[in-house]
């Protein structure tokens, strides 16, 4: 992406055909216990994720692309609740303007990427409930590239854990287009005979069998005006063709005539590239960061005049990936304070937290990269009811280029100051362990099972609409909201409330936004270890100004406390707010809350999925006491959340290997136990509410 000319020399070199790396990925391990050394490099046979030239889009196909079946999403698209304002962070926030993330995703991989890994310290979104489009933005070599020379692919796929991650909250995930590379575009352009283009229908192709959901279209260098139109013409039949809720957005890049010239608005110039005539060609456009009062007014006035919906058509752009807390151009011209947006908006660099950390490498650091992240999306408080910034000097009239100020997160306002939260939680089940896709440990039934770091966001639960909406009765500090990777229930941390509290001064805490309709049988259950009582808060549509409490169990000490509690009171009611309450009987004192799982049942016994069919071990490759292995089974149609992997090992204990929803998976280093002549694995598949039901077996043989 630039900002605009006085930077496209940064992107260019960064992206061009050269190829240049700005980070490489970190090693894929496994959840075992495999020698720390075996994590420190790939694996010899390790599937890692490759780009697309135009050889490779007209001829592909899953068969021919080595490591296709290993980089699918199976998560589908979930439905998003309507917008119901008395309930949101700000009730007079506009529910119509939309959000474009356009970002990297673990670790900005630019010659491989994975789908799950062996390190905590890996950049993640917690924070999808206010993402409508998801784009990657690097690029990777198309495959067979030397790695001292790589010729980039023009197309990369987004991450499929990461289009798990969107799709489990909502949000469309999108591959990127990006020119220049080396090659011909005239390559890209080649039309058959019956009219059909070969590149648009591999990328048609691609985009379902991987299971993403359209394309960022970053056509950033000039071309000639035959190819300008003939790419218009490609770009109309990939758009004919397309699915519903198929994607394509065009970047503020050429004009119909080829030629470069970034308009920094949505205007005549580029307008044709969402709307030729009465073609549609892109579904939106991503403007240029060169914000100003008339762009956008000319903006949302090309948009209306064309019959197109602002919100859906137009997305102004803020850069924060080199600027930080302190972009150059103020988002406020396309959201201004007390106004519904003008537009809808994108982001490009919401990496930045984690990514412009100076030890964002470090696990024992990562709890700042949080605090950091907490203020890219609910604002300088970390409330998302408290937004705005609480500095701001005006930037000189032009942009040198040159960061200022970019970590003073003062002068942001939030991601939450202009975005209404969204929420997918419309029906029962709904389960969450608050597990956000990484950790330092694993857990099953709140016992440790693994002592490995690891990260894989496609496992990541739906996580709290608000992040953090926190209040102290009588005007006391609320307790402090943290994930805390010391100690889960189920995945890699739980939710830890902890601080000074007193009898007067109990914490409640709005987790999520919901829509579930109560007929009187269902229940909600809830895990947590605590130092006092807790409570369950349910606020419905038909009367939000009331909060209904759901006293929990006494908790046990020691250990974690399940509390079942029917919600038959709430019978005919629909719940559109979910919170809870901390409080002591004691003096004051400091105390600690962990929410281990929140789970919301609609009272009918519960499904036990069959055992996995087909569950066979595809190849082995050993080395030494560990062994690479790839692993296979039928995907169920439906009934199953995920699958969990895991190991006996002599000593009786269960050891975790992996957990993913697909029909493979890559395990980089199976450690041998003891002297053992095969290692038998077992996985499990588990419902949607929890449940976990049949267990298949298969042995990884060792040779002599």
């Amino acid at each position: 992406m630039s900002s605009g000319p006085v930077d496209r020399r940064t992107f260019v070199r960064m992206l061009g055909a050269a190829g240049v790396a700005v980070g490489l990925a970190g090693p894929l391990g496994y959840w075992g216990a495999a020698p720390a050394a075996a994590a420190s490099a790939r694996g010899a046979h390790q599937p890692f994720m490759h780009g697309y030239d135009a050889a490779a889009l007209k001829s592909w196909s899953p068969e021919t692309d080595r490591w296709a079946r290993y980089f699918r999403s199976r998560v589908p698209l979930a439905a998003r609740i309507p917008a119901f304002a008395a309930t949101q962070a700000d009730p007079g926030l506009a529910t119509g303007p939309k959000l474009m993330n356009l970002s990297f995703d673990y670790d900005n991989s630019f010659f491989s990427a994975y789908k799950y890994g062996d390190v905590f310290a890996r950049r993640l979104l917690r924070f999808w409930q206010y993402t409508d489009l998801y784009g990657s933005w690097h690029g990777m070599p198309v495959d067979g590239s030397p790695e001292d020379e790589p010729v980039h692919g023009v197309v990369n796929l987004p991450n499929p854990a990461w289009t798990d991650a969107a799709h489990r909250n909502g949000a469309r995930s999108l591959g990127c287009w990006f020119w220049p590379r080396t090659g011909e575009f005239g390559d890209y352009l080649e039309r058959r005979a019956d009219g059909s283009y070969p590149v648009a229908d591999g990328m048609l192709a691609m985009a379902e069998y991987f299971g993403f959901d359209g394309y960022f279209i970053n056509q950033e260098a000039e071309i000639p005006p035959a190819e300008a139109r003939e790419l218009m013409r490609m770009l109309e039949y990939l758009r004919a063709k397309a699915p519903d809720g198929f994607h394509l957005q065009w970047y503020d890049t050429i004009m119909t005539d080829g030629k470069l010239d970034y308009q920094n608005a949505f205007n005549d110039k580029n307008a044709d590239w969402v709307q030729h005539g009465d073609t549609p060609v892109n579904h939106s456009l991503f403007a240029n960061y060169w914000l100003t009062e008339e762009g956008v007014a000319t903006s949302r006035r090309t948009a209306l005049e064309r019959g197109l919906d602002p919100y859906e058509a137009v997305f102004h752009g803020t850069e924060t990936e080199k600027y930080g807390f302190n972009p150059p151009f103020d988002a406020r011209i396309v959201c201004p304070d007390g106004e519904p947006a003008r537009t809808s908006w994108a982001l490009f660099g919401s990496h930045f937290p984690w990514d412009r950390y100076p030890d964002r490498e470090d696990p024992d650091a990562q709890g700042e990269v949080f605090v950091r992240e907490r203020h890219y999306w609910s604002g300088p408080n970390e409330d998302p009811t408290r937004t705005g910034r609480t500095e701001y000097v005006p930037w000189p009239d032009e942009d040198d280029g040159k960061p200022r100020d970019e970590h003073n997160f003062r002068k942001w306002d939030g991601v939450a100051r202009y975005i209404t939260e969204r929420s997918v939680i419309g029906g029962f089940p709904f389960v969450t362990r608050f597990n956000t896709g990484h950790g330092r440990a694993f857990f099953l039934a709140g016992r440790q099972v693994s002592d490995r770091e690891w990260n894989n966001i496609s496992i990541q639960d739906v996580l709290p609409t608000w992040q953090f909406w926190t209040r102290g009765a009588g005007g006391a500090e609320p307790l402090r909201a943290e994930y805390d990777y010391g100690l889960a229930y189920d995945g890699g941390c739980s939710l830890r409330f902890s601080g000074r509290l007193t009898p007067e001064g109990p914490t409640t805490a709005r987790l999520f936004k919901t829509r579930l309709r109560v007929t009187g049988g269902e229940r909600a259950r809830l895990v947590y270890a605590a130092e006092g009582r807790v409570e369950l808060g349910l606020i419905t549509e038909e009367d939000p100004g009331t909060t209904v409490w759901l006293p929990a169990d006494r908790p046990r000490a020691g250990g974690w406390t399940t509390a079942e509690l029917p919600l038959a009171a709430l019978a005919g009611r629909t719940v559109a707010a979910v919170a809870v309450r901390f409080s002591t009987t004691g003096g004051p004192a400091d105390h600690t809350f962990r929410l281990g799982e929140l789970a919301f049942l609609d009272g009918r016994p519960a499904p036990h999925p069959a055992a996995p069919a087909g569950f066979t071990v595809d190849a082995v490759h050993p080395a030494g006491d560990t062994a690479e292995v790839f692993l296979s089974w039928r995907l169920a149609r439906q009934g199953v959340w995920y699958y969990d992997l895991t190991r006996e090992l002599p000593d009786g204990r269960t050891e975790l290997l992996g957990r993913i929803l697909d029909d493979v998976y890559y395990v980089q280093a199976l450690a041998r136990a003891g002297s053992e002549r095969g290692t038998e694995l077992r996985l499990t598949a588990v419902a949607p509410d929890g449940t976990r039901g049949g267990t298949a077996v298969a042995t990884v043989r060792r040779p002599d």
